[in-house]
This record gives C-alpha cells, structure tokens and sequence, in this order.
C-alpha cells in the first residue's frame, strides 16, 4: 500500500509540473519577466515597484472588471536566453493572460516574437527602437519611451548649444546600439561632426581606453548611449579624468546614476524624455507625477532609484484603461481597445490612438543642475549656459 500510495502521489506531483495552471475566473493573472538580480536588478526592481504599486491602486479601484489582477515576477537574470524560458512557462504553463517585458530591451526583442506567435497580449518596458518596428507584431504594445524617436532631440540640444561636433559612446546592447545608431544619423543630417564612435560592454567597469580617445578628438559635447550599470561609472570616471564639459545621455539621468557618478559629477548632463528624476517630492510641481511619488515614497520608504518605476506604473495604468474600454477581459478585446487608450501619463499624454502601438510622441528637453532637472530652455535663457562656462572655465 505503502509503495502503491507513494507512486499515485509522485504520478500527481508530475502531472501538476506539466499541466498548465487553471486560473479562477475572478481573477487576471500578469506575468513579468524582468532582471531583479545581477548588475542591473536595480533598474528590473524599480519596474517591479512601479508594477506592483499601480497593481495594489488598480485592485483597490475595481480590478480588470471586477477581476482581481495577479502578478508573478520572473527575474531573468540579465539573461534572454532566461527570458525566452520564463516567457515559454508563463504561456504554457502559468496560463498568464498577459505579459509585461523586461526594461532590458535585448530580452524583449528575445521574447516577442514567441509572445506575438503564441498572441499573448504584451507590453514591454525597453526603450530599443528595434523591437516595435515589425508591424506584424500586434500583440505587443509600449507605454515608455522610444530611444529612436528621441535621439534626433539630443542632436537638437547640442546645436542649440553651438556646438558643432560631438562624439559618442554608446553600449553594445540593443537600446545603446541603435539608440546611438540614430543620434549619429540625425548628426549627420543636422551638419553636427562626429568626432569619435567608442563601445562598451555592460558589464565593463573601466573606461579608461574610450575615455582617453574620446578627450583626444576634443569634442563639444559627448552623447552618451549606454545601459544603467555603466551609465554612472563612465561619467565617474569622465569626470575624474579632467572633462569638464556638456554631456548629452539618451534617457534621465536617474538617482542611481547620480548616486554612483556623483552630484556635482552629474552636473550639465542633457536629455529629451517623457520622465526626469526626483530626490525631493517638494521638486515636483506636476500633479500626477507628484502623487505618484507621494504613494511610492509611503510603499516603499523611498524615491525611485530609476525611472523604471515610472515605465511599471504607467504601463499598467495603459493596460487597465484597455480592459474598461473594452469592458472584457479577452485578449483580442483588450488587444483591440489598447488603440483607443488615451490618457495623462506620468510622463505626459499616452496616447495610442495613432495605430503605431507606441503611449508616448511628445518627448520633454532638461538639463541636470545640482541634481535636479531643469528645463532646458528656461535654463538657456535665464543665462545658464554663461553660467556654466564661468563654472569651468570652458568656452563651449
């Protein structure tokens, strides 16, 4: 009997292993695949926050129609090989009725094409161009920012500057490839000069190589397209190493980076984004981001360390607009009435009524002064950059 009950018990731990999860119809059920260890769990962990808090506010309002929304985290590890993994045991055997993608966009572009074939319904959270220019790819939709529809800003930033060269350092991943691939397009067609194109790794830690080549151009300005874990190291070491001058980076420049590279190291860095960072919620004067720090601060005892936090809670406001448009939980449905989703985001106007599946269009210009972002053109023309010259001694 003994033998007998121990094989039944082991034929029904098998079958639970590989049958999928039945879900309770009052419930909706999201998977994320996101890196919250290694070298870049900080920016994965600020999406999971912002998730999760925006989950806790929306099943405090009503849910997805009446459905109390779940969410399982899945870290990736920085790796898409584990990426396509987690995403193939939440569709087949998690059962998930919807997916939110990694904030690194090497992942989601590893993932999508399974997620559209298998028509999940599915948001990510990079800021790659690449991933959203298959068009055939209607299932997957994007409530952050598109790099590639930005970089063309930070060409006009530098020459609203004067200056006419610049060089590049740019990350090896997508979002840094392409990123850089299209600010280095528009430079070209704008008539600013690149004098130099250098490449890191993620995982690199010295820069002394690129750094050295990039001073000995003497560019105007440096544009930085790089991944978190470099982001602050590099200006770190920029800094220490005797430049003194403007730098342009393809996102905010957000408290972890500032927090690595230094304040004072941090100081005129320009950007175009739909989001800026906050060290102090009396900076903010804009409402819905206000309150949105405010209830973060009151979760989690902080501030966010990256603006993905501000990616997590706007996709998630962006997909439970969809399911009261569509006024049903079916995929299709929701699918379908994500192009009719037009509301205030934390960034500004999400609006995915022009079909391109993309929230945001409208992307704002800042300077980073003392750690905080100014905007730009105020900064420009209440002398800043006069400032800024008597500051370091520089002439451009």
């Amino acid at each position: 009997m003994a033998r007998k009950g121990m094989a039944v018990l082991l034929a029904l731990v098998m079958l639970v292993a590989v049958c999928p999860v039945a879900q309770a119809e009052d419930t909706f059920l999201i998977g994320t695949y996101l890196q919250l260890t290694g070298g870049n769990a900080v920016v994965g962990n600020s999406g999971r926050q912002g998730i999760d808090l925006a989950v806790k506010y929306i099943n405090a309002n009503g849910g997805f129609n009446g459905a109390t929304v779940v969410v399982m985290h899945y870290d990736t590890t920085g790796s898409t090989e584990e990426a396509v993994k987690v995403a193939q045991r939440m569709v087949l055997q998690d059962n998930v009725h919807a997916v939110i993608g990694s904030i690194n966009s090497n992942e989601v572009s590893a993932v999508i094409p399974y997620l559209n074939e298998a028509e999940v319904f599915n948001f990510g959270l990079g800021t790659s161009a690449t991933w959203m220019e298959d068009t055939s790819r209607i299932w997957t939709f994007r409530a952050s920012a598109n790099n590639g529809r930005i970089a063309p800003q930070g060409v006009d930033l530098s020459k609203k500057l004067g200056h006419g060269n610049v060089a590049i350092i740019s990350g090896t991943d997508d979002t840094g490839r392409s990123t850089a691939d299209a600010f280095e397009a528009s430079a070209k067609e704008q008539g600013l000069v690149v004098t130099t194109r250098q490449e890191c790794d993620s995982n690199d830690t010295d820069f002394t190589g690129q750094i050295s080549r990039i001073l000995a151009t003497d560019p105007d300005s440096i544009y930085m397209s790089l991944i978190g874990t470099t982001f602050g190291p590099f200006v770190r070491q920029l800094r220490n190493m005797g430049y003194r001058g403007m730098l342009g980076a393809k996102e905010c420049f957000s408290l972890e980076y500032q927090n690595v590279a230094g304040v004072q190291n941090s100081n005129y860095i320009f950007f175009a984004y739909p989001y800026v960072a906050y060290s102090d919620i009396e900076d903010c004067d804009i409402p819905i981001m206000r309150e949105f720090l405010e209830r973060f601060y009151a979760e989690f005892n902080a501030l966010p360390a990256h603006e993905g936090a501000y990616r997590g809670w706007d996709t998630m406001m962006s997909m439970w607009e969809a399911s009261k448009i569509a006024g049903s939980n079916d995929k299709t449905a929701l699918r379908d009435a994500v192009h009719k989703v037009k509301i205030p985001g934390l960034g500004g106007e999400l609006d995915f009524t022009n079909g391109d599946r993309e929230g945001y269009s409208k992307f704002y210009e800042f300077i980073l002064i003392d750690g905080k972002s100014v905007i730009f053109d105020e900064w420009l023309e209440s002398g800043g950059y006069d400032a800024y010259r008597a500051a370091t001694g520089r002439t451009r």
